[in-house]
């Protein structure tokens, strides 16, 4: 009985020190130090010249891409192979739908003449109502990792403010200050 007393007065006395943790560690290590950034429809893999994706998505992708050269922390990549992190978004909403058409023109493997084909596309998707930033580290095989930071706000990726970019913002360059402040204290010493 003593035993279990004892485990649970270390416990209440420890708790609190589990859950303290600093801005600096809960941004991790790798969002501080990347330097390449790409920037896509979060949940269509990259695709944004698909046309699948909706005109929102590519209008916060775009001013995610413009807000991101503005602050300078990353550079911007053309291609997800090229980065170290990709920044997924998504305009909030309950659904959608597409609809569309495609042409094709296709050689024959025997050297006869194109054939053009045509077809309809249609479909659509549901999701949150809100506005979501992910953030995903790439691995070295092109696979997205994590996400390492990610948040949703009614609202979030409307422009001027894009308040869920800023909030990322914030947090890494709080991260990168306690960091470099905690580098400073150590070089002191």
């Amino acid at each position: 009985m003593r035993a279990r007393e004892s485990f649970l007065v270390r416990l209440v006395l420890l708790a609190p020190l589990a859950f303290a943790q600093t801005k600096q560690q809960k941004t991790p290590q790798l969002l501080r130090s990347a330097q390449y950034v790409y920037v896509e429809p979060l949940l269509d893999d990259g695709k944004f010249a698909d046309p699948n994706v909706s005109p929102e998505d590519r209008q916060a992708v775009t001013n995610v891409t413009y807000a991101i050269e503005e602050w300078g922390q990353y550079r911007l990549v053309a291609r997800r192979s090229e980065a170290n992190l990709v920044i997924a978004v998504r305009k909030g909403r309950a659904a959608s739908a597409y609809r569309g058409g495609q042409v094709g023109i296709h050689t024959s493997p025997t050297g006869g003449p194109p054939k053009t084909e045509t077809g309809p596309i249609t479909g659509g998707e549901t999701g949150p109502r809100q506005d979501l930033l992910w953030v995903f580290a790439v691995n070295p095989d092109g696979a997205l990792a994590g996400p390492y930071w990610k948040n949703a706000q009614d609202r979030g990726l409307e422009t001027p403010n894009l308040a869920l970019f800023q909030q990322f913002k914030k947090d890494i360059s709080e991260a990168i200050a306690a960091q470099n402040k905690k580098r400073k204290k150590i070089n002191i010493t």
